[in-house]
């Protein structure tokens, strides 16, 4: 099969939806044997992959790429849609000449139901992120969110009428898939409805290098951005009142709170270095407890997952999909966040302080159930329930 992969994104590093795109084609070239040319907007560093095909931005963002990157994700419009179109055709981009247009890009979707539709191609898309989408004003302290939400709700007939037109939709998890369902089912095609689970990298199912420390001060990790919406204040705040026998270790993405964060940097809080992501296994089995202290309804929780499958001790809210990665998991605390501020620190204390005290290695039958879970995310799963999803 000839797939064309529309992911505006796919070479940059602005997040993990972007590295699971690039893991997915990498798998279905190497393991299905297809062929899989990308379609992307230019300015993301060149990874050396086969068959790219790079949309040039309009002239009015050339000198401003984050201005250009702010309109896509909040700002979405049909001039929009007509001018990435134009300059998809540009790139040399023929949708006529693949069997099937692949989306894992949300963003992207109505520029690839365009490309499908224009060449009577199906469409397979692959939603990461909740649908319809809003910005959550309480969790980003974004005082625009209000605007915002009713540009983007203008979206939405877009996007449902692409969801509809699609052969199949996958859900990176059952909440997500939930949501696409709600969202642009119709009770007569629900069952296109699917959950397509991330494919992970070979170096995070290799044995953890290092168990979890029953004993001594803890070592505690905080991996991703530095946002609200991701809980680190809330983390810094309860950090402070329960004042641990233990070192905080901050890997944080850039976000509008790292001034904060920098601020609260001392002898127990230490802020690091962006390391290179085939280096987190080896950072996270460093660590005793990983804490994601989300607000957002997170499509899955990657953060979360990669700790679980280190074989961690995890703190983790309760928001969106992350029930799917620790509900069963032994060596898993969740705490209720989206609420109001000072409920949320105080449950989020709660579980920090138990996991604190309680720090345990799994057992060996644990190990050994952990290996269903496991599967859901090996590389040759993805593949498998793949090619399942294509057959129509």
């Amino acid at each position: 099969m000839r797939l064309l992969l529309v992911s505006f994104f796919y070479e940059h590093d602005h997040g993990g939806a972007e590295m699971v795109a690039r893991e997915a084609a990498a798998l279905l070239r190497r393991c299905a044997g297809w062929e899989v040319e990308v379609l992307c907007l230019a300015g993301g560093p060149d990874r050396g992959e086969p068959g790219m095909h790079r949309i040039i931005p309009p002239r009015w963002c050339s000198q401003n790429a984050q201005t250009f990157k702010r309109t896509i994700l909040f700002l979405p419009n049909r001039m929009l849609d007509r001018s990435l179109f134009r300059a998809a055709q540009s790139a040399g981009v023929r949708p006529e000449n693949y069997d099937a247009i692949f989306c894992p890009d949300m963003n992207a979707l109505v520029l690839a139901h365009a490309l499908a539709e224009a060449a009577d191609k199906p469409l397979f898309t692959w939603c990461q992120e909740v649908v319809p989408k809003r910005m959550d004003a309480a969790a980003t302290r974004a005082t625009l969110a209000p605007f915002i939400n009713v540009w983007l709700h203008g979206r939405d007939g877009p996007l449902k009428k692409a969801l509809a037109a699609s052969a199949r939709v996958a859900g990176v998890s059952d909440f997500i898939t939930d949501r696409c369902c709600a969202f642009a089912g119709d009770g007569e095609t629900d069952d296109k409805f699917t959950t397509l689970y991330q494919p992970v990298e070979d170096y995070f199912l290799q044995p953890p290098a290092r168990p979890v420390a029953a004993d001594g001060p803890a070592k505690v990790l905080f991996y991703g951005r530095l946002s609200a919406e991701k809980g680190i204040d809330l983390l810094l705040a309860a950090w402070r009142k329960i004042q641990p026998n233990a070192t905080l270790s901050i890997l944080g993405m850039d976000g509008p709170l790292r001034t904060e964060v920098e601020r609260a940097t001392g002898d127990d809080i230490h802020l690091l270095h962006h390391v290179a992501h085939v280096d987190v296994p080896k950072l996270i089995s460093q660590h005793d407890i990983v804490v994601c202290p989300s607000r957002v309804e997170e499509s899955l929780c990657r953060t979360a997952l990669e700790a679980r499958l280190l074989e961690r001790i995890i703190v983790a809210s309760q928001s969106g999909a992350i029930p799917e990665v620790v509900n069963d998991y032994p060596l898993g605390h969740t705490a209720k966040v989206r609420t109001n501020h000072d409920t949320a620190i105080e449950n989020l204390i709660e579980a920090l302080s138990i996991a604190l005290t309680q720090r345990r290695t799994l057992t060996d039958g644990e190990r050994e159930s952990e290996k269903s879970f496991r599967k859901k995310f090996l590389p040759e799963s993805f593949v498998h329930q793949f090619r399942l999803l294509t057959e129509i």
